[in-house]
Order: structure tokens, then C-alpha cells, then sequence
């Protein structure tokens, strides 16, 4: 389920259209591949089975969740731009937008508490909030909260229940996620990854 997933994701994006023309990052695969996976994997079976039903429909739609994506980032990154493709892009309701602020409240203090204990790991990702964005540089935040905003409201739902229950639990899916990551390149766990990348 993840590889449909993540194939599905992979040919929407290869119809994203930037307004510099091809990013590089579309002709990179491998990439693209080990970062959704790592995040997938953290993913609940019931998220999945969702996620994927809004993929087949935004296919079926031919809407492209990966243009939606990147365009809602823009409000913050590129407020003129966003103003010009704004008509295009679905209303976000004020009850969607409320769940997904929460959800990034929650998601950013995760990522603070990554960022203290892998300094150096987090150096090399992205801001953390959406204060911090440039136009070229878009924040943990802002990614979070335009991805969420392609979600149906039924995976938005199962979202924030995965959250709250690891935020209950103690577990921190930034950690989580960049463990599947650092084990897709070849390191055992975290620690060896901060570790060498810190002799660096």
C-alpha cells in the first residue's frame, strides 16, 4: 500500500509545474522514494487505506494534491503569487483550518524537542516555523500545514488521532520519521547518524 502510495504521489508530482520552470528534485526518484517512505511507515493502516482513497479521487477528479500542496505554502512564501492562483485552489474551511493549527502547534513542539536532542540532524532540515519563511526556504510549519490541507477530512481526522495518541504516549513522530530515514541511508539508528554527521 505504501508503494502505490508513494507511485501515485510520484506521478502527481511529475506534473507540477514550477514557476521557474522544472524543479530538480522531480527527476529524483530515490529521494522523493525514501523520504515519503520513511514517513509512511509511521503511518496507521487506517491513515493509509484513507490517504490513498484521496489520491484515487483527486485522480479521478484530475485535481493534483502535490500543485495544491505547494500552492497553499505559497500564501507564506509567496504572498503576491499566491493572490494570482488563489481562485483555483478549494476553500480550506474554518474547522479544517482549526484542526490543522493544532496539529502543527503539536507538530512544531515535536520538532523543537528533535531539534534539541540532533542538533546537528536538524540542521539539516528545514525552519521550523512559519515566521521563518522565504521565499526559496519553506519551514517544517508551512510544509505541514499545506500538505494537510490536501487531506480529505477523514484522513485529517485519523491524522490528528495518530497525533494525540502519540502525544499522549510520549512518542514524537519527527523522530520517528527521521529514524526511518537515516536507516534508508544506511545508518543503524539516530544517535550514529547525529554522530557522524557531526565528525563531518
Amino acid at each position: 500500500m505504501i508503494e502505490e502510495i508513494i507511485q501515485r504521489e510520484w506521478d502527481f508530482f511529475q506534473k507540477v509545474q514550477h514557476i521557474d520552470g522544472r524543479a530538480s528534485c522531480q527527476d529524483d526518484f530515490e529521494t522523493f522514494y525514501k523520504q515519503r517512505k520513511a514517513q509512511y511507515l509511521v503511518y496507521p493502516e487506517e491513515l493509509l487505506l484513507s490517504y490513498l482513497e484521496d489520491l484515487k479521487l483527486y485522480k479521478a477528479s484530475q485535481r493534483n494534491p502535490i500543485m495544491e500542496k505547494y500552492a497553499y505554502m505559497m500564501e507564506t512564501t509567496d504572498k503576491d503569487f499566491f493572490q494570482s492562483i488563489q481562485s483555483q485552489l478549494p476553500v480550506i474551511d474554518n474547522e479544517k483550518k482549526q484542526i490543522i493549527q493544532v496539529i502543527c502547534q503539536i507538530e512544531t513542539t515535536m520538532r523543537e524537542e528533535f531539534q534539541q536532542h540532533y542538533p546537528t540532524l536538524s540542521s539539516l532540515s528545514r525552519n521550523i516555523y512559519t515566521n521563518d519563511d522565504e521565499k526559496e526556504k519553506t519551514s517544517f510549519e508551512t510544509y505541514l500545514r499545506g500538505e494537510l490541507m490536501t487531506y480529505s477530512s477523514h484522513s485529517l481526522y485519523l491524522y490528528g488521532q495518530m497525533i494525540i495518541h502519540m502525544w499522549n504516549q510520549h512518542q514524537n513522530i519527527v523522530e520517528l520519521i527521521n529514524q526511518n530515514t537515516v536507516k534508508e541511508y544506511g545508518y543503524q539508528n539516530l544517535e550514529e547518524a547525529e554522530n557522524a554527521l557531526r565528525m563531518k
